[in-house]
């Protein structure tokens, strides 16, 4: 029998810290929320405070979580501060996981109701 070849390349642990630390800041809701909301492109924090319904105070807090992780980013255009996605990988990773989780529900609503 052959060996199987994993393309995977095992990460290191510093890089395991790295990816533990993004999924950290993926862990909360509020975040997700702010990813979410920037799926269709750049916001203004006021635009982003009203697609998220979070308070400027909290929002301003899960940005700078989201920027420190490398998830988001922001661009200063005179007094106007305007959020971006940063990591284009995050868009194919929510594709993933939701993906998963809407075929789960699918199956279940499929063995609880018979469809």
């Amino acid at each position: 029998m052959a060996p199987r070849i994993s393309p995977h390349t095992p990460l290191s642990e510093a890089q395991l810290e790295l990816v533990a630390e993004r999924f950290r800041a993926l862990a909360v809701p509020s975040r997700l929320r702010v990813l979410n909301a920037l799926m269709g492109g750049a916001l203004g924090m006021s635009e982003l405070a009203e697609a998220t319904g979070l308070q400027q105070s909290n929002l301003s807090r899960q940005v700078t979580e989201l920027e420190r992780a490398g998830c988001v980013a922001r661009m200063r255009e005179g007094r106007e501060v305007t959020v971006q996605i940063a990591d284009p990988t995050l868009a194919k990773l929510c594709e993933l996981v939701c993906g998963a989780l809407q075929r789960q529900a699918n199956k279940e609503r499929a063995r609880l109701y018979g469809r």
